[in-house]
């Protein structure tokens, strides 16, 4: 049963998200293939997936076994088609170069990994979101038993969490690898998000440093990740926030949702707003968001929105502010859901 575990923890984390993430290869520009971006953008995918199923399913009354079939059927069958459509791609790979500096990043990143485990502390926020994934693996229903009581929820203000299909997805991926939700979120998802949000950091780091600064690349990244360790969130301070709750809502959208709208719209600024699959990026990255937390529906759009219009008039290309502009549709479209459901 244990190595059942880790092989469907290996598929579901690292073979289907970079399986589906092989569809941006194409696209990108040869620095921009790293792993990580290959492996991070498929993860959002992943994500952005799972919350219009687990929307459709919980409007339709089903439970998570049947959605648990649906979206393992649905993730294999689109990793498969992009592994098969995009194999060829593979080549484009751009490996980093092992240098002092990029050793030294990898280095932070290790040590991050083993003191969130060894230092995380939990919070409210620990209780809302293992609560609720416990309760849904349990009972097979979405939000509509109290993780306190046991009792069927008849408060619509508490459905102000159900846009935010992060704790359900934690207990999907529970379901599926056999993996107790507190364990997989405390040592597994804390960690593999952690991979993830340096992975982006060091992909904003090549954007901001030409080729011929690239020994930069690896100091910069190194220095965010000490911000990250020794910065007001960390676990050597009071609030333990993106390191020891990375698995965790909002601190997911920190640590993964923002500096994915900086990478990308560093990305559209590079190449002038002429690449359309980075649009087609926002839109996966804004239905990933409102998983991760429905304060993203504010802080995403009003991030995209200012961000896209300072790059547009950095560039001198209005016409890619313009073209962002329909890519905030889905965040009008949950804000509107928001306001007149469950407020």
């Amino acid at each position: 049963m244990i190595i059942l575990s880790i092989l469907q923890i290996i598929l579901y984390l690292l073979v289907i998200p970079f399986s589906m993430g092989l569809a941006f290869t194409r696209f990108f520009d040869e620095k921009h293939n790293t792993i990580g971006n290959i492996l991070t953008g498929g993860f959002i995918m992943e994500l952005a997936t799972f919350q219009v199923l687990f929307l459709a399913f919980y409007r339709l009354h089903r439970t998570l076994t049947e959605l648990t079939w649906c979206a393992s059927t649905v993730l294999i069958f689109l990793a498969v088609l992009s592994l098969i459509t995009n194999f060829m791609t593979i080549k484009k790979i751009k490996l980093p170069k092992f240098d002092l500096g990029f050793i030294v990043f990898v280095l932070f990143t290790v040590y991050m990994i083993v003191m969130r485990n060894l230092q995380g502390v939990n919070d409210g926020d620990d209780a809302f979101v293992i609560g609720n994934a416990l309760t849904t693996l349990t009972n097979d229903v979405f939000y509509k038993v109290d993780y306190y009581t046991g009792f069927t929820i008849t408060s619509k203000s508490y459905l102000r969490h159900l846009l935010a299909s992060n704790p359900l997805f934690i207990a999907y991926l529970s379901k599926v690898t056999f993996v107790h939700p507190a364990i997989l979120a405390h040592r597994i998802l804390g960690s593999f998000y952690l991979c993830l949000h340096n992975a982006v950091i060091y992909n904003i780091a090549i954007l901001l440093f030409t080729k011929e600064k690239d020994k930069y690349r690896s100091l910069f990244a190194s220095f965010v990740s000490l911000l990250t360790i020794w910065d007001f969130h960390s676990y050597l301070t009071d609030s333990t926030f993106i390191l020891s709750r990375t698995w965790q809502g909002k601190s997911m959208f920190v640590a993964l949702g923002i500096p994915l709208v900086i990478m990308i719209l560093l990305m559209l600024g590079e190449c002038e707003g002429k690449k359309n699959i980075f649009y087609v990026f926002l839109i996966f990255l804004s239905f990933a968001s409102v998983a991760m937390t429905p304060a993203s529906i504010y802080l995403y759009s009003i991030m995209v929105f200012v961000g896209s219009f300072c790059v547009a008039v950095a560039v001198k290309k209005m016409s890619l502010f313009f073209k962002v502009l329909p890519t905030l549709l889905p965040m009008a479209g949950f804000a509107l859901l928001y306001y007149f459901y469950f407020s």
